[in-house]
């Protein structure tokens, strides 16, 4: 079996410990903010009690006194017992009393007093208590005592600072003391030693990295072990069916030859689902390619069978030019150019008798198979009714015989538009007729092509019983007479713009004195350069007659 780089049980397997390890980083993260803010709610709550109980006992006015001649007084020594009581029962770092002073680095704050405990007090008594009015030195940072300061400033809440020391992490409590103005004189303080926060925060650390390694290992064992049985172990059975078919398959143009081993999954879930589509589908391929052979052969068939319709109807239409080498007094030129295999326009010329040539232009309504057969018919009925005209030749009605023997049996509702001129050709004289045909093209000796503007009839083949009227014109020498399909004037463009009638003349007068052949390979190429790459819609045939 193929190896693969990113192998599916290695990348599921990596996603789920991922997530897991996320998960669970996530969730000790939370906890660690909720227990961090909590053991800080609850210190505040523990410090502000004490303040606030402490304050109860503090003589703002009477400390000032003190403070500004620093005397003790009575009151100044009860606060301090309070202080010493305080520190005493609670598990404060320091409790004390400062008067910020400045911003300096040193000398910036006064001490007032400090709580101290019995034991501190037996221990060194000159090292933890302070002195009133003595300056701390640069115990105190600038950045600390704007805490201080920023309180001395008014109001009488308690706030709170955490802050790093040489005694480790405190959290502090201010509240300022006033005297009977409402003017702050000292700040109290209390101190208490966030290690136990610490060491706290430490051990949940630990235990939440143990419990992620834990969980982890048994998460992820039992997944591979549930993914292995009801999804990797199911998927690379059928990706050995799947690459078994495929390798049966390659350049296989048996459709027996095709094997698919059905990979028996019986998990009860989508992958079942999916084993016996993938079943299912290998038959029905094996079914397509089957009959993909038949219709293979069968369009082979038909394409030979057209490719031969193709051409029979170019070998009806005339293709040798010059047509009549012995005549000099015209030349003529056609082309058929169909838009499928065979088309519906057809063209032709022939002489009824020694002095009269026939010319007629057509297009069947309709493309394909069912147009041509009408045109063969058309073709033929038109050919041998002029032929049978003897001397009294009439395009007319040669139009209108031929268009009630269409009529008949038209089950297919087909038509044909037609242009038929009859030229005399020691004078000059044309004789034309038109059902529902594009307009012809004439050319006078050094003028330009234009548009005759002709009457003309409905199209062949739509009712029975219609008459058609006549035009006659004369050609001199050196004239020309262009006919077409609309399959020049209607050739599209990617823009979907048509060609049309004045780009169908401006051609045309590009070399208007020139052979007929040229002329019709001009009009060609400038319709080719208009298309460019759009496909071809219509059938494309013109017919040139230059008289002599």
């Amino acid at each position: 079996m193929k190896e693969y780089r990113n192998p599916l049980r290695r990348s599921i397997l990596f996603g789920c410990g991922l997530f897991v390890v996320l998960l669970c980083l996530t969730l000790s993260v939370l906890g660690y903010i909720i227990y961090y803010q909590g053991m800080v709610e609850k210190y505040q709550t523990y410090i502000g009690d004490a303040l606030r109980l402490t304050m109860t006992e503090i003589d703002g006015e009477d400390l000032k006194a003190c403070i500004e001649s620093g005397e003790k007084s009575e009151q100044f020594q009860r606060t301090q017992n309070f202080l010493d009581r305080i520190k005493e029962n609670y598990d404060f770092t320091f409790i004390y009393i400062v008067k910020p002073l400045n911003l300096n680095e040193t000398d910036n704050m006064m001490d007032v007093m400090a709580g101290l405990t019995r034991a501190e007090r037996e221990e060194n008594e000159e090292y933890y208590s302070v002195t009133l009015g003595g300056l701390t030195g640069d115990y105190y940072s600038p950045q600390v005592v704007q805490y201080y300061l920023n309180r001395m400033d008014g109001g009488t809440e308690i706030s709170y600072y955490g802050n790093t020391t040489e005694y480790g992490r405190m959290y502090t409590g201010l509240v300022p003391i006033t005297d009977n103005a409402g003017n702050a004189v000292a700040i109290l303080a209390a101190d208490l030693s966030m290690q136990e926060i610490l060491r706290t925060l430490g051990r949940y650390i630990l235990i939440v990295l143990a419990e992620i390694v834990v969980l982890s290992a048994m998460f992820l064992t039992a997944l591979y072990r549930w993914l292995n049985r009801r999804v990797i172990a199911p998927m690379t059975k059928l990706e050995r069916s799947a690459q078994s078919f495929v390798e049966s398959s390659k350049g296989q143009e048996n459709p027996d030859a095709l094997t698919f081993t059905d990979p028996g999954i019986r998990t009860g879930d989508e992958l079942e689902s999916l084993s016996a589509s993938l079943t299912s589908m290998s038959r029905d391929m094996k079914r397509f390619m089957q009959n993909l052979l038949k219709v293979t052969a069968e369009k082979e068939r038909i394409g030979a069978e057209l490719n031969v319709a193709t051409k029979i109807q170019a070998d009806m239409l005339p293709r040798i030019f010059p047509p009549f080498p012995e005549r000099k007094e015209f030349d003529l030129y056609a082309t058929m150019n169909p838009a499928k295999e065979v088309g519906g326009d057809f063209y032709d010329f022939f002489m009824i008798d020694d002095d009269h040539l026939a010319v007629v232009m057509a297009d069947v309504s309709g493309k394909g198979v069912p147009a041509a057969l009408f045109m063969v018919i058309a073709k033929t009925l038109l050919k041998n009714r002029a032929q049978a005209a003897g001397t009294d030749i009439h395009p007319g009605q040669i139009l209108a015989d031929v268009n009630n023997q269409l009529c008949e049996n038209n089950d297919e509702d087909l038509f044909v538009t037609v242009w038929l001129g009859v030229l005399t050709i020691s004078t000059g004289h044309l004789i034309s007729a038109s059902a529902g045909h594009e307009y012809p093209a004439f050319y006078r000796t050094g003028e330009k092509f234009e548009l005759q503007k002709e009457r003309h009839g409905p199209p062949l083949a739509t009712l029975p019983g219609l008459r058609y009227r006549e035009n006659e014109t004369d050609l001199g020498h050196g004239d020309a007479l262009f006919i077409y399909t609309d399959g020049v004037t209607e050739a599209t463009s990617a823009e979907e713009e048509l060609f049309g009638e004045e780009r169908m003349l401006d051609a045309l007068n590009v070399r208007a004195e020139d052979a007929p052949e040229t002329i019709i390979s001009d009009v060609r190429k400038d319709i080719d350069a208009f298309v460019k790459d759009a496909p071809q819609f219509d059938d494309i045939t013109m017919l040139c007659l230059r008289y002599r």
